[in-house]
């Protein structure tokens, strides 16, 4: 179960994400990750991808996400990024990658919310000089968009970096963070500009990696490009 100090220090660590675009949060380790993983596992059946399953919407709920973070994020959401939506405003999502999976790599991106959360559930080990599908993530990448054709083009502009080529050569002009989530510390950073993306996860892995994702408020409208890309993929 969670300590019930898990969320005691949330509004410093909330002034580092504004200051370095991102911050640790403390560890889930004292959860029983693999039976969570597990039945997460099975409510997704063979996606990659799962909207929030009963046991993702638990594990929320036993954190109490709802009640600490999220009306935090959303006055910061207010305060600082000019946001005018509601706290409804929010996308949970499963991703597993089973060991060798050549589609989930380098695909380098921006989110079109605000907020994004990287739960790490199952995290696999590889042999020798392999990846376990690492997270690769640039804060600061660029300047929060000023409106959807502004994000538009910078979305655009850096997807010339979404391969293990294009990563390297961003690598080379610009400070590159690896999070391998040895510790079960999630991720919080600001999605909109942090260019993020995975190592892959070699075939000599032993199991799948599965981390839940949190993203909250998307300011671009209706018909923006985040929610046509999501519309996409949960077709």
């Amino acid at each position: 179960m969670i300590p019930v100090d898990y969320w005691h220090d949330i509004d410093a660590r909330l002034e580092s994400l504004l200051l370095d675009g991102v911050v640790k949060l403390p560890s889930i380790g004292s959860f029983d990750l693999d039976l969570i993983a597990s039945n997460i596992s099975v409510e997704m059946g063979c996606s990659t991808f799962s909207g929030s399953s009963a046991s993702h919407s638990n594990f929320l709920n036993q954190l109490s996400v709802e009640e600490y973070l999220t009306p935090k994020l959303l006055q910061i959401a207010r305060n600082s990024f000019g946001y005018t939506g509601d706290l409804s405003n929010q996308y949970h999502i499963a991703r597993k990658v089973e060991p060798g999976n050549s589609q989930e790599m380098y695909r380098a991106h921006f989110d079109s919310h605000l907020f994004t959360i990287v739960w790490p559930i199952k995290m696999p080990r590889p042999a020798d000089m392999g990846f376990s599908g690492d997270l690769i993530y640039f804060p600061k990448a660029r300047k929060p968009p000023k409106n959807e054709i502004n994000n538009f083009i910078g979305k655009a502009y850096h997807k010339k970096f979404a391969s293990k080529a294009g990563l390297e050569k961003y690598s080379s002009m610009h400070q590159k963070s690896v999070e391998n989530f040895g510790d079960y510390e999630p991720l919080l950073f600001l999605g909109q500009t942090t260019l993020h993306t995975n190592y892959p996860v070699s075939e000599d892995c032993q199991t799948y990696r599965l981390t839940l994702l949190s993203h909250f408020f998307d300011p671009s409208p209706r018909y923006g490009v985040g929610n046509v890309l999501r519309r996409l993929r949960n077709r």
